[in-house]
């Protein structure tokens, strides 16, 4: 803008000193003074037509420069929006947001139809698997007699009320005797059997060691607090301590680890996904890796600590693996989508979710972004149907061609349309180029029944590690990385096929003598395969042995 002042200051100068040479020759009136005033006024004519048109270029640099300061500065506050809208705004993956009803809804599948949106009033609670003591509440013998006519009084019925009580934590000590017997004549010597310890010369028993494992892996407890509740009960031992404890057990079941990843490995179609965890020792930023086999029992989750980002880590990890391969689109996988033996699938929640982002941050419910949500609804409400419904995968795959299918070819050009009226860089750029590269990747499931149309499955996996890593705050080097990748793969292995993370790890911690001499198959003990009629009755055993001990301290 500067440069076009001084260039006008300028040119006016000189037309002014031509003017005033004008003037002069003129009084003069000697012809060939005019016919070098004809060639001077020639000369600057000429001049100030390059002056002209070295303005007008200046001015449309200058207008140039204006338009893009104006987007890159919209663009930067967007970024701005977003940024703090991902570290501070509510999180939700409705399919139906942003603009979702909350009134209640009726979805009709072929069997049955579910009422959905509002909550049933009155308890939801069942207490029918709880263990139930009931106290009786009579009236004294002195008392059942009328006070009226003093005759007797008769029942007339019972009235229950029931109340969810606890009983503390109590923490004992297991005073293990061993009867010794020998014969006088031969010198035989006999005692009697005792389970072994699951972590030899250690003073923590089974119970305990199961307790810290939970309290660390599904309430994310980190250990520090753990030793201040133990010692509410009188007992103390160091967070160190119990941190040896952990990966001394974790260290026994290594073996269950390596058969959980040849499970995995094994399976046809997988979903990963990785999470930043902060790592001590080095003092970095570590990944926690996710692998998920939503079609594996009731589904397998396995986790794997690293160093790096690097897409040689899920490289190296799925070397054997073949099949269908679905993740986000990170570049890191990209490596592994090109394999011949793979087929990769992208996620259309990340594609939707970048849309969504866009409405928060230039709060526009009717633009671009709003109409690109509801384009992509049919399709989530296609495979809720199809979920509901739980359809075989020929079936799924045949309704996504004939659905599905021309509901993304129509949004495929549809976006492809709306790239002229949308600066690159912003936002809504982003999300649109996003979608876009992505296409190949982003229609490829309605090829496959057995794929999803998302990574939701691997992400709520991760969820769990999000929660913990806010409390435990930092994994103290890669050896534990791989610890708690360990004990977050079993635990979050039984929740998702409906064991109870608390009973299996007793009954495997209470295997960990066996299974270090061999004498049981580490696949046997995997959540997804371990014999339930075995852990019922390790289960009912256990509590019989509570009972006894809670009657007699």
């Amino acid at each position: 803008m500067k440069n076009s002042a001084d260039a006008l200051y300028n040119l006016c100068v000189l037309i002014i000193m031509r003017l005033m040479l004008i003037r002069d020759i003129s009084s003069q009136g000697s012809r060939n003074n005019q016919l070098h005033l004809s060639y001077m006024l020639g000369v600057e004519l000429s001049q100030i037509k390059e002056e002209n048109q070295h303005l007008r270029s200046l001015h449309q640099q200058s207008q140039s420069e204006i338009h893009f300061l104006k987007d890159e500065n919209a663009r930067l506050k967007e970024q701005l929006r977003l940024a703090q809208l991902r570290q501070f705004g509510k999180k939700s993956e409705q399919a139906g947001e942003p603009g979702g009803n909350s009134a209640e809804k009726q979805v009709t599948i072929s069997a049955h139809t579910r009422r959905m949106g509002k909550k049933t009033r009155g308890r939801l609670l069942d207490t029918t698997t709880l263990p139930r003591y009931v106290f009786h509440h009579d009236l004294p013998t002195e008392e059942k007699n009328c006070t009226g006519c003093s005759n007797p009084l008769h029942l007339i019925s019972k009235e229950s009320a029931e109340q969810l009580e606890i009983v503390p934590l109590r923490v004992y000590v297991a005073e293990h005797m061993r009867y010794k017997y020998g014969c006088r004549t031969c010198q035989t010597i006999v005692m009697g059997r005792k389970e072994p310890a699951p972590l030899p010369k250690a003073i923590a028993g089974s119970t305990l060691l199961t307790e810290i494992l939970v309290n660390k892996y599904q309430f994310h407890l980190p250990l520090y607090r753990q030793s201040k509740m133990l010692a509410g009960y009188q007992v103390t031992v160091p967070d160190n301590t119990l941190g040896n404890w952990v990966m001394q057990i974790g260290s026994g079941l290594m073996k269950l680890y390596d058969a959980l990843w040849a499970c995995i490995l094994a399976q046809s179609y997988l979903q990963v996904d990785e999470t930043p965890v902060k790592v001590q020792k080095p003092d970095k930023k570590g990944y926690m890796w996710t692998y998920y086999a939503p079609h594996l029992g009731g589904g397998v989750v396995a986790f794997e600590m690293s160093l790096t980002r690097s897409g040689q880590i899920a490289m190296d990890r799925l070397s054997v693996f073949k099949g269908l391969l679905q993740t986000d689109g990170y570049n890191g996988y990209h490596a592994l989508r090109q394999r011949n033996d793979i087929t990769g699938l992208g996620c259309i929640t990340h594609a939707r979710r970048k849309f969504s982002e866009v409405m928060k941050v230039t709060k526009n419910t009717t633009g671009i972004a709003a109409e690109a949500i509801e384009r992509l609804k049919p399709l989530y409400a296609l495979e809720k149907k199809m979920r509901e419904g739980n359809l075989s995968f020929h079936t799924k795959k045949r309704l996504r061609q004939r659905i599905a299918w021309p509901i993304l070819k129509l949004f495929h050009s549809w976006l492809r349309q709306q790239i002229p009226k949308v600066p690159p860089k912003s936002t809504l750029g982003q999300a649109i180029q996003y979608t876009l590269r992505q296409w190949p990747y982003l229609i490829k499931y309605t090829r496959h029944g057995m794929a999803e149309i998302d990574t939701n499955g691997v992400e709520n996996q991760i969820r769990d590690i999000a929660v913990g890593k806010k409390n435990w705050m930092h994994i103290g080097h890669k050896e534990s990385g791989k610890i708690h990748a360990l004990f977050y793969s079993l635990v979050l292995t039984c929740v998702l096929n409906d064991l109870n993370p608390r009973v299996y790890l007793h009954y495997v911690i209470s295997r960990l003598h066996d299974l270090r001499k061999g004498k049981v198959e580490a696949i046997t003990l995997l959540p997804h395969i371990i014999d339930r009629e075995t852990l019922k009755e390790f289960s009912e055993r256990q509590i019989e042995t509570g009972k006894k001990v809670l009657n007699f301290i």
